[in-house]
């Protein structure tokens, strides 16, 4: 990929970004409060805890508008903050202005950008290194950047495979949604992209083109199983665990009267444990703690 093509690759993943507004046609799981609750709740709890673990001294990788780093700042650490999106981060800190929290935020481009400060006694990741093209390149200046005894904690998007990106292009066309049905067969130009795996994305990128990459975020699930591979590869693993295997996807989007919005999620979380029960890595999503 030659330097023009990153640019303007990267300046769109900036503006989805700096953009991206929640709820609308197609609400994701961190649009609701509630159903993000059910789902990632018990997991993003566990996440700020290591995160604070080894002391207050925290980087948070892909931060957006701040609310991790901002959660992790209430609870007594020294935050900084590191985004993309020029925007989030002024977002970022008009919220901790308000809310009168010691926390700093920089712009950067995770693939290159050399990281601030340090040592820290944490670097923290949640759902940004899938976004991230030069993984080994990152994850060894992180290392460089903690502390002897400092961990990577990282709760992120692995994907879900052909078999289930199928399984949930086909009911999110048949179900009633929050996407009008004229949406989604227009939509259908964009399946090559959902259904695209790590080595199609990265091989689009290197070109710099091509129906693979989303219209908006050319970065998007640009790395997934590769994440656990890159971390284990330069770091101890303390803890690993997978969760929300599928259909987590489609709880937010089923446009379902208000009473029975949190039964059905209700439901399928627990279609979901028991998924996750039957075959403990099978999540889409995880969580994982590391050391040096």
């Amino acid at each position: 990929m030659n330097e023009e093509s990153y640019r303007e690759l990267i300046a769109r993943e900036a503006a989805h970004w700096g953009a991206a507004a929640s709820g609308g046609r197609d609400p994701q799981i961190w649009d609701d409060e509630r159903m993000f609750a059910l789902f990632f709740g018990e997991k993003y709890e566990q996440f700020l805890r290591a995160s604070l673990a080894s002391g207050p001294r925290v980087l948070e990788l892909g931060c957006g508008s701040g609310g991790t780093a901002l959660a992790l700042a209430a609870r007594g650490a020294r935050v900084t903050g590191i985004d993309l999106s020029p925007a989030r981060i002024d977002e970022a800190r008009a919220e901790a202005g308000k809310r009168n929290l010691m926390a700093e935020f920089i712009v950067g481009d995770l693939n290159r950008t050399a990281l601030p400060g340090g040592p820290y006694d944490a670097v923290v990741a949640h759902d940004a290194l899938h976004h991230i093209f030069a993984l080994g390149s990152l994850l060894d200046r992180v290392r460089a950047a903690l502390a002897p005894e400092g961990r990577l904690v990282v709760m992120d998007f692995a994907g879900m495979g052909a078999f289930r990106k199928l399984a949930a292009a086909g009911l999110f066309a048949l179900l009633p949604t929050h996407t009008p049905y004229g949406r989604k067969w227009a939509l259908r130009r964009r399946l090559s992209s959902f259904m695209a795996g790590e080595a199609d994305k990265r091989a689009a990128l290197e070109q710099g083109t091509g129906d693979r990459l989303h219209e908006s975020s050319p970065f998007e699930e640009i790395s997934g199983p590769s994440i656990h591979r890159e971390i284990a590869a330069r770091f101890d693993v303390e803890d690993y665990v997978t969760f929300c295997p599928f259909w987590y996807y489609l709880a937010p989007k089923l446009a379902l009267p208000a009473a029975w919005r949190m039964p059905v999620a209700r439901a399928l979380h627990a279609m979901d444990a028991a998924i996750t029960a039957a075959r403990p890595r099978s999540g889409a999503y995880f969580l994982i703690t590391a050391r040096i």
